[in-house]
């Protein structure tokens, strides 16, 4: 069943370059779509409610110093849409997120040819791997500015291999900007994968003048980015008249600098450890619920890249970090863990790529019919979990059952996929 199923992978070589980012845009469109229209009338998510209300509000920055400490972008988008359109800001949103998604899965498919080399096939089968996966679900699900801001980032990283040019450092810069400011996540990992490429070249004195464009490229952003830092540290007081109540979190666990997190002291909605065994336990089963069916293909497939070496080395500090050091640790290792789906996808569809070549080859035909069958399993379940997480709006109100049923892992999924219109005030 395996090697029919992939010889259909391979017949997609058949489709042009130019329309796979469209394929592939439409497939990620298509896949996030389901759980909207299950949800019809009502919105999916927990922060979808809050996006809601600042289309209402029609306010993008309450202060200037907003422009720099605070991630605008998709509110810049979706507030002009609902001042034109006045259509309701829950039916906005359910086009929007699928959009966004598809940039997403369009963007790993990109990524993967321009970045990587691939050909069309093999990106196509990385941006349709990576839009039934269970993280990358779960991120477009209501975190929209963090959606938004990993799709910027996927061209924004692209586009380092078309520095040369004048049209492309102007590209460059204009898309790092963005990225600043549509998410912080986004924002820090743009910055250490492209400052760090650039300094470990440097470190072995193989720095060429396209390091040099992409240093210049890349330093508008990190400015605005050390500006909003700056203002984050030493914020300049401004008072904002409102009739909303805002009941905040009750210890965010801080350890003197916004970023870094006492896992052992903090207390909110989202992060609550009773003891460092509570918190690995969190950590590693969040872990193999995410990854475990499929980390076989990522350790068969992993290979180096400048670019995936900074980023997987990023977020796997983001998302285990809080174990070496949980007094002094990344904020939001949940979403670091989260986030850890774009480079896992491409060293899993490689590594799915290398069974395939063994294949065709003929060789090791008795180890490579069991492992046939660990392949099979593998994207079956991956693909299940999939399904079950788009299935949530139908699971939950009908059995109250779905992923959020797993023990120690529900506090990171959103489990009310159904927020009724007249819960939003004007």
């Amino acid at each position: 069943m395996l090697p029919k199923l992939l010889s259909r992978w391979l017949d997609l070589g058949r489709v042009e370059a130019s329309k796979g980012i469209v394929l592939c845009f439409l497939t990620g469109f298509m896949v996030r779509l389901i759980p909207e229209l299950l949800a019809y009338p009502y919105p999916v998510g927990f922060d979808t409610v809050y996006y809601a209300s600042r289309m209402k509000s029609g306010i993008i920055w309450n202060h200037w110093t907003q422009f720099f400490t605070s991630t605008w972008l998709l509110y810049a988008f979706i507030i002009p849409i609902y001042n034109l359109s006045h259509i309701d800001p829950f039916l906005i949103l359910k086009i929007v997120t699928p959009v966004l998604y598809g940039l997403n899965v369009a963007g790993i498919y990109f990524f993967a040819k321009e970045v990587l080399g691939w050909n069309t096939t093999k990106s196509l089968m990385a941006g349709c791997f990576f839009s039934v996966q269970l993280a990358s679900l779960r991120i477009s699900w209501d975190l929209l500015r963090n959606i938004l801001g990993m799709a910027i980032l996927l061209l924004a990283l692209t586009l380092t291999t078309r520095i040369s040019t004048k049209r492309g450092l102007a590209c460059f810069i204009l898309l790092s900007l963005l990225t600043v400011f549509s998410h912080e996540l986004a924002a820090v990992t743009l910055l250490i994968v492209v400052l760090g490429s650039i300094f470990w070249r440097l470190t072995k004195e193989q720095t060429k003048m396209s390091d040099k464009r992409t240093f210049f490229g890349v330093l508008p952003a990190l400015i605005v980015f050390l500006a909003g830092i700056y203002f984050r540290l030493f914020p300049i007081p401004y008072k904002i008249e409102t009739n909303v109540i805002s009941a905040k979190d009750v210890n965010v666990g801080n350890v003197g600098v916004f970023f870094l997190v006492n896992y052992l002291d903090v207390k909110t909605s989202v992060d609550y450890y009773t003891s460092y065994f509570d918190l690995a336990l969190n950590v590693l089963t969040l872990f193999c619920v995410l990854y475990l069916p499929y980390l076989f293909l990522v350790l068969k497939g992993f290979f180096r890249h400048r670019i995936l070496d900074f980023w997987t080395c990023l977020l796997t500090v983001g998302s285990f970090g809080c174990l070496i050091l949980p007094f002094c640790a990344l904020l939001l290792w949940h979403r670091w863990m989260f986030m850890l789906v774009y480079t896992f996808t491409f060293y899993a569809v490689n590594g799915l790529d290398k069974l395939l070549k063994k294949r065709n080859s003929g060789g090791f035909a008795v180890k490579l019919k069991n492992s046939e069958g660990k392949v099979k399993g593998m994207l079956l379940l991956t693909v299940m979990l999939g399904c079950v997480y788009l299935a949530t709006p139908v699971l939950m109100n009908t059995f109250n059952v779905g992923i959020s049923s797993i023990p120690y892992v529900c506090r990171y999924f959103s489990v009310s996929p159904t927020i009724p219109y007249q819960d939003v005030g004007a």
